[in-house]
Order: structure tokens, then C-alpha cells, then sequence
């Protein structure tokens, strides 16, 4: 992993970057859908990196946005601080089981999360949130695993029905027994 030496960059503009790769994925895919309804998973990531890299033209994150190999999370980061998690559906939806409560391979320095959701199905759309909004509940497949829909109103989240915010159940020892 590259790590930056620009330690400052604000949250505000990382979540700019968010959005205006998030319209540059919409603006590709409403003219070439068919190309995004074969991506997901790794593929996908490559073409959200290449979205962050033209939103960050000219920013303090230019040159700082690294895919990160192997099961990490998230799967990009941006100035060592920011990262990006890239999901997908191929169904007509906006929800998902996502990652893990734990978040045993959360990249160490990463501070703020944002999801880029991938909606692969005709019309092919594009989502952008921060991680934290956009969990709505917790779901036991081998782990407890957060359950993501990029629709949720705000007072929705987990966190809001729990009383507790995001970053205090990630810095939890045991972060699903609360």
C-alpha cells in the first residue's frame, strides 16, 4: 500500500470526490450500459478508482488513490485516511448483505469510509454514501455481517436503533455483542 505524505485533506472534500465520481460512473453508464452490466467485484473497483482519480484532478487527493489488493477493507484508499468500499447487486435494488461487524481486515489508518454501490441492472446506477448511513441492520451469515441499503433515511441506521455510533462499535473489542 502507498501511503500519502498529504496528511491533511478534509473529509468535506473526499465526500466531493465521492460525489462527483458517483456522477461520472452515472454519466458512463447512461451511454455505455451494457460495459457495466459485465463488471462487479474487482472490475468494478478498477473503474470506481479511474472515477476518484478524474474527481480528484486538481485536489489535495490527486495522485493519492490506491486499490487495495487482497480481501481489505475497504477496497480503496485515498490519503491514507479515506477509503472507499465498492458493492454491487446485479438485481434491481439498492440493498445487500455487506461487510463484516468486526471489521477484522479494516485497513489500520483508514478514519472515513464511503460506499460506492453499483446498482448492475438495467438502468444501470450508481450510489454514493459515508459507510455509516447507509447500515440498516445486522445479518448472521457466517459472521455478523451489516446490512447496507443505500436508501435509508437518516435516524435509520443500526447505530441510531442502538444507541451508539459508528466509530464507538468499531473500536469495540467485541463490536457485535453490545
Amino acid at each position: 500500500m502507498i501511503i500519502s505524505t498529504n496528511k491533511e485533506p478534509s473529509l468535506e472534500e473526499f465526500e466531493e470526490i465521492c460525489n462527483k465520481a458517483c456522477q461520472l460512473m452515472n454519466e458512463r453508464a447512461s451511454y455505455e450500459p451494457e460495459y457495466y452490466l459485465t463488471k462487479g467485484g474487482q472490475k468494478l473497483e478498477k473503474e470506481v478508482k479511474k472515477a476518484l482519480d478524474d474527481a480528484a484532478n486538481g485536489t489535495n487527493f490527486e495522485g493519492t488513490i490506491e486499490i487495495i489488493s487482497g480481501q481489505r477493507f475497504p477496497d480503496i484508499v485515498a490519503a491514507k485516511y479515506y477509503g472507499v468500499e465498492v458493492k454491487s447487486t446485479k438485481e434491481d435494488k439498492w440493498t445487500l448483505i455487506g461487510g463484516s461487524v468486526a471489521e477484522g481486515t479494516r485497513i489500520e489508518d483508514v478514519e472515513h469510509i464511503f460506499i460506492m454501490f453499483g446498482k448492475l441492472h438495467k438502468p444501470v446506477e450508481f450510489k454514493t454514501r459515508r459507510y455509516e448511513e447507509c447500515l440498516c441492520d445486522i445479518a448472521v451469515t457466517h459472521s455478523p455481517r451489516y446490512k447496507i441499503d443505500m436508501n435509508l433515511l437518516e435516524g435509520e441506521t443500526i447505530f441510531d436503533k442502538m444507541g451508539i455510533s459508528y466509530d464507538e462499535m468499531r473500536k469495540l473489542k467485541i463490536p457485535f455483542i453490545q
